[in-house]
């Protein structure tokens, strides 16, 4: 029983489709696993270093936490497939164990080696070699998303909020001359905004682009930020307080108050003219609480706030519906303490706010900086460019320090014109990974295709066509298979022969008739002397 349960187990390991080499079993696959979170783990203690003696510029400090974040990733996906491994759902682990054990442990092991040969013979698969480490972590970071930020944003400096701030300025009951610096102060405040311009489907779509943008601009700055858990608990505690009816501005007497009084209620009424007794405003309100359409004339409104008669608020056609407002889809059926229609507005309000107290320092920054390119005179604009001056020199000296220091540089990239290993984002833009061989010029590699297409007017494939006898022109642009040169030299040679100038066929003369011939019929009849 014991070497099929084995052999059975090495079957359905080798076609789970692992690329790396011996990982038949499951104690394989959960030993290079552990071997990942170990490289991983060295990987993200490099990059962080010693915080007690690092000292990074804003810039490179977002660029490591990046990286490292990508790193960490990889390191709970890698981790989440261990711990798979061990909670052995499905028993297939205890049964390999117990296969490596008893009196038939040998006829186990040695049905598990033909397996495993098998199988690397037919997909003549390379053991792994001390490349492993930085091949791993190439893999990891080429499928990371690169995170980039605008001009405006200074490399995650400062907030880019011009679009939002437009955004805001053509909501409705909003001052349109809030300048963008006062507008940044007061982004965060949501409840200072009217409730009648909150209730608009403008104001919805405006703080859902407030709230994208902030949770974008910490994920690219902070991301090793526990986000999510974050958000998770301002939403827990936003359902506690809403539960008590601690949000005024859109629970309890005062949010009915400003829908213009106690909800119109339906018992009772036969038809849609009896709603018309509360005219226009009040049905209008009703109809704003509830998410449905609240335009057209007296009958209209009666006629939809009727429809709710019969059928629910839940079902109610999309035709009815108000676009983007705060209480469509059925959301004044939610919640306690009533205001429930607004539910939805209020939790997205007080988690924009919770990301805007997150964010409040940089807000700051941001709102001081506009403030100051503002209110510079000429001399403040002078004195700020000398004093960035002399930062620079400053970081002149510091770069001067570094470079006698050895250079990390796990992934070997190329060096940048400052001697620092150029970024990898820029490594994979220009196809530096590529690498390109040429035959004629001796198997020469080149990497990237700017170096390959430039090689073909260097000295050294030049030399290798003169080798050939080859002449070096452009019908052999692109060509580094020595067969494939001299294949497409004897079809140029065949194609161009017939066109060559041929004094004895292509000169032409005529006689005193005036008969025309070529040069080899003319010789041949004046021998004859049969021309006059």
């Amino acid at each position: 029983r014991a070497p099929a349960a084995a052999a059975r187990l090495a079957k359905a390991a080798l076609k789970s489709g692992r690329t790396c080499a011996m990982s038949g079993t499951l104690l394989e696959q959960a030993r290079n696993l552990h071997e990942d979170l170990e490289i991983l783990e060295k990987a993200m203690y490099r990059e962080l270093g010693d915080p007690a003696t690092a000292h990074l510029k804003r810039v490179d400090e977002v660029a490591r936490d990046q990286v490292v974040a990508t790193l960490l990733d990889a390191h709970t996906q890698r981790a989440k497939r261990l711990a798979a491994v061990y909670e052995d759902g499905d028993g297939a682990r205890r049964e390999e164990i117990q296969a490596m054990s008893g009196s038939t442990v040998f006829s186990a092991f040695y049905d598990q080696l033909k397996l495993l040969r098998d199988y690397h013979r037919k997909h003549n698969i390379a053991p792994p070699s001390e490349v492993y480490e930085r091949e791993l972590l190439v893999d990891v970071l080429e499928g990371a998303n690169e995170q980039t930020f605008t001009g405006e944003e200074a490399e995650g400096r400062y907030l880019d909020m011009h679009a939002l701030h437009e955004a805001y300025i053509n909501l409705k009951g909003v001052d349109k001359e809030t300048d963008y610096a006062s507008y940044l102060k007061a982004a965060a405040q949501l409840a200072n905004v009217p409730k009648p311009t909150a209730l608009t489907s403008g104001y919805v779509r405006y703080v859902k682009s407030l709230r994208d943008y902030w949770e974008g601009f910490l994920t690219r700055t902070q991301p090793l930020l526990p986000l999510a858990d974050i958000l998770t608990k301002a939403t827990a505690a936003f359902d506690e307080r809403w539960a008590k009816g601690e949000f005024t501005r859109w629970q309890g007497g005062g949010a009915e108050k400003e829908n213009g009084g106690d909800p119109i209620s339906l018992e009772g009424v036969s038809s849609a003219a009896e709603l018309e007794v509360h005219g226009l405003e009040k049905l209008k309100a009703e109809l704003a609480r509830l998410g449905l359409k609240c335009g057209g004339s007296l009958s209209q409104r009666a006629e939809r706030l009727f429809l709710l008669k019969s059928t629910p608020l839940e079902q109610m056609p999309k035709a009815h519906r108000a676009k983007g407002g705060a209480g469509g889809g059925g959301g004044g059926a939610e919640g306690g303490g009533g205001g429930g229609g607004h539910r939805e507005l209020a939790l997205l309000e007080e988690v924009t706010c919770h990301l805007g107290e997150l964010l409040a320092e940089v807000v700051d920054e941001t709102a001081a900086m506009v403030e100051k390119k503002q209110a510079r005179t000429y001399d403040e604009i002078e004195r700020d460019l000398a004093a960035a001056a002399e930062a620079q020199e400053d970081e002149d000296e510091d770069d001067d320090e570094e470079k006698e220091k050895p250079i990390y540089n796990p992934l070997n990239l190329p060096l940048g014109w400052d001697g620092k290993p150029i970024p990898y984002w820029l490594y994979k833009l220009h196809g530096l990974n590529i690498e390109y061989r040429c035959e004629i010029c001796g198997n020469q590699s080149y990497m990237g295709p700017r170096a390959f297409e430039r090689h073909f007017q260097e000295w050294r494939h030049a030399h290798g066509m003169a080798c050939l006898g080859i002449p070096n022109t452009r019908h052999f642009q692109g060509i580094t298979l020595i067969e494939d040169a001299y294949t497409l030299w004897a079809k140029l040679k065949g194609e161009t022969q017939g066109s060559t100038w041929n004094p004895e066929l292509d000169e032409e003369f005529e006689d005193k008739q005036g008969n025309v011939m070529n040069r080899k019929t003319y010789t041949d009849l004046a021998r004859q002397g049969l021309l006059d």
